[in-house]
């Protein structure tokens, strides 16, 4: 427990709607021109969507959000009826893990009604050769598979596979790319749907990821324009958006200017003090040196940043267009590179659904008994709209839900076991060991409960204990280890 929710707790928590002034036609407008030429997902699986979609900010609500903030704005504001959609957040700002946190919340209300196991991967769906029926899935508890039954469906809802490199460079033909996301998504309902005969469909989209710095390549040439805002890992080209190339190994190149201007990425500390002794950013005299450090051409580097001087002297950059008032020139010794890499949200392939959240089999039909939502199978098959991901694990985690559980008659509804299961898969809370004088404190985080005990003496705090938290290292892990001692100190 700690680290489950994959990307729905880290994502954004924007959710999209459609507006009430606009008609479903409009959205729909907007969706078949992301989609463009691809023939999933069909338009009845659109207008599911819309639908879902209609009823996102009132779900909302049900779940808890008070007065949800509302904005009105698409990933493609040019595309047609783009002014339709309109993303909502449980409050502002977003991010956070709010939406999720509330949801979890509605999970926990419901204990009596609603097992939750972790610690329990899902390993292969149970099918009868006959008939093509899901009757449940094994699952892998303390190294020992369980078989669990399930009577009336089973949801996939395991999303990509951002976490999978040898998927990654299999299907989306990138030898190197980090997930910035959750650490769990290795594509392991794909699998299983792969092996009862589903239709596995776009399986090479994904989505990706000002400063005086340039990139270049091992030939030491510039690949992009630098201060250009994705569209989740898209970028302008040619009147269209296409996913950004990127050489691999490729570097940011630095001076001595840029190093004392601003972070050169968020997280380093000031002026990259700590990376440069780390060796993670590399330092020499000389674009010369700089370039037999990293391992590219050095004439190639030397006559880029040459070149781009150039550009900074004109105020106008023929290479990728970067606007003027970003061309500042690397002119200042020292110089500095750091070596970048593709990261990744997440990916959209895997296997189809249809506007019942059912999954697609490779003949046409679906396979029965067995459902989908969010990524895993994701409408966006072409052109990603932000939000989109968390607003499909909503409508058809609604829709998957609604289905899964009608009763079937194609199977018996008889138990072959008395009572619940012999085992019980880690669920367990902690238990708090607080000593004289303490008092146990409950928040949450990105990761879930942080539990802090608090010593008082006199009603001034005199120590405070972290006893449990799950932030990640290095980010969320940071304050939890800095703010105790500051509320002690102040």
């Amino acid at each position: 427990m700690g680290s489950e929710g994959g990307n729905s707790r880290y994502a954004a928590q924007h959710v999209i709607f459609v507006r009430p002034s606009h008609t479903d036609a409009d959205a729909m407008k907007y969706l078949k021109a992301l989609r463009g030429n691809n023939t999933n997902p069909t338009d009845a699986t659109l207008e599911a969507f819309v639908k879902g979609a209609r009823e996102n900010i009132n779900y909302m609500k049900f779940l808890g959000a008070k007065d949800p903030k509302v904005e009105i704005r698409a990933e493609y504001p040019d595309a047609p009826d783009a002014d339709s959609i309109g993303s909502a957040m449980v409050h502002s700002p977003g991010g956070g893990g709010t939406l999720y946190a509330l949801i979890q919340e509605n999970v926990n209300k419901r204990k009596g009604n609603i097992d939750v196991w972790c610690n329990a991967p899902g390993k292969k769906l149970i099918q009868d050769p006959q008939t093509g029926i899901i009757h449940g899935v094994i699952i892998e508890v303390n190294g020992t598979p369980k078989y669990v039954r399930a009577k009336n469906g089973v949801i996939l809802a395991t999303g990509g596979y951002e976490d999978s490199p040898d998927m990654f460079r299999n299907f989306a033909i990138m030898q190197h790319a980090y997930s910035k996301g959750a650490c769990f998504n290795t594509g392991d309902g794909i699998v299983m749907a792969d092996d009862v005969q589903a239709n596995i469909v776009n399986m090479g989209n994904n989505n990706g990821p000002d400063h005086n710095v340039i990139m270049v390549g091992q030939e030491g040439k510039r690949f992009w324009n630098e201060a250009q805002k994705t569209r989740h890992g898209r970028v302008p080209f040619h009147g269209d958006y296409i996913h950004l190339m990127m050489p691999d190994p490729a570097y940011m190149v630095f001076d001595e200017n840029a190093r004392l201007a601003s972070k050169v990425y968020g997280s380093w500390s000031e002026g990259s003090e700590k990376e440069i002794a780390a060796g993670l950013v590399k330092k020499t005299n000389t674009l010369e040196e700089l370039a037999i450090i990293i391992g590219v051409d050095a004439k190639g580097l030397a006559d880029q940043v040459a070149r781009h001087n150039k550009f900074c002297e004109t105020g106008v950059d023929p290479q990728f267009n970067r606007p003027k008032e970003l061309l500042l020139p690397l002119s200042k010794a020292p110089y500095y590179a750091v070596q970048v890499q593709p990261t990744f949200t997440d990916t959209l392939g895997a296997p189809e659904r249809n506007q019942n959240a059912e999954i697609m089999s490779r003949n046409g039909g679906t396979i029965p008994h067995l459902y989908g939502a969010g990524e895993f199978g994701s409408i966006w098959s072409h052109k990603y709209s932000g939000s989109g991901n968390i607003s499909e694990s909503l409508v058809f985690g609604r829709v998957a839900g609604a289905n899964a559980t009608v009763v079937k008659s194609d199977v018996s509804q008889e138990s072959v076991l008395g009572g619940k299961p012999g085992f019980r898969p880690d669920e367990t809370a902690p238990l708090y060991q607080l000593q004289p004088s303490e008092k146990l404190g409950i928040g949450r985080g990105m990761g879930g409960v942080i539990a802090i005990a608090v010593k008082t003496d006199g009603g001034k705090i005199v120590s405070i204990r972290v006893l449990n938290q799950h932030e990640t290292p290095g980010i969320g892990g940071k304050p939890i280890a800095i703010l105790p001692n500051e509320a002690v100190d102040r």
